[in-house]
C-alpha cells in the first residue's frame, strides 16, 4: 500500500474507535452531534439551490410567459381561421373524400439461406430439453 492509503485507512480507524468510545460513554452527545451536523447540512443544500437557481428560474419564466402568450396568439389564429371557413362555407357542403395512399412498388425478394441447418438445430435442442426434463 501506499503512504497516502496508510494515511487515510488510519484516520478511518481512528475515526471508528472515536465514534464507538463517544457512542459508549456519551450516547446522548453523539446523537445531538449528528442532529446537529444533519440540520446544518440541510441549511446549506437549501441556501444553495435557492440562490443558484434564483437566476435560471427567471430565465425559465420568462421563457414560459414568451410561450404562453404564442399559445394564446395561435389560439386566437386558429379561432378566427375556423371563423371564416364556416361563415363562408354552406351547410350544405360535401364531405371531403379521404385521400387514399398509393401502394408502393417495392418488391421484396427471398434471400435463400442455411434454413435446414436451423431446423436440424431447433430439433436437437427441443429433444435435449425433452431428455432433461424442461
Amino acid at each position: 500500500m501506499r503512504s497516502g492509503q496508510w494515511f487515510v485507512s488510519s484516520i478511518g480507524i481512528l475515526a471508528v474507535i472515536g465514534l464507538v468510545s463517544l457512542l459508549l460513554n456519551h450516547p446522548f452527545s453523539l446523537l445531538r452531534t449528528l442532529f446537529s451536523i444533519v440540520i446544518v447540512t440541510a441549511i446549506f443544500v437549501f441556501a444553495f439551490r435557492f440562490f443558484l437557481t434564483r437566476g435560471t428560474d427567471r430565465a425559465k419564466l420568462k421563457d414560459q410567459k414568451a410561450f404562453l402568450k404564442a399559445a394564446k396568439k395561435s389560439k386566437r389564429r386558429l379561432k378566427q381561421r375556423l371563423a371564416t371557413t364556416h361563415s363562408s362555407s354552406t351547410h350544405s357542403s360535401k364531405p371531403r373524400k379521404k385521400t387514399l395512399h398509393k401502394k408502393s412498388n417495392v418488391k421484396l425478394t427471398v434471400i435463400e439461406g442455411k434454413k435446414t441447418k436451423e431446423k436440424s438445430s431447433n430439433v436437437l435442442s427441443s429433444i435435449f430439453l425433452l431428455y432433461c426434463g424442461y
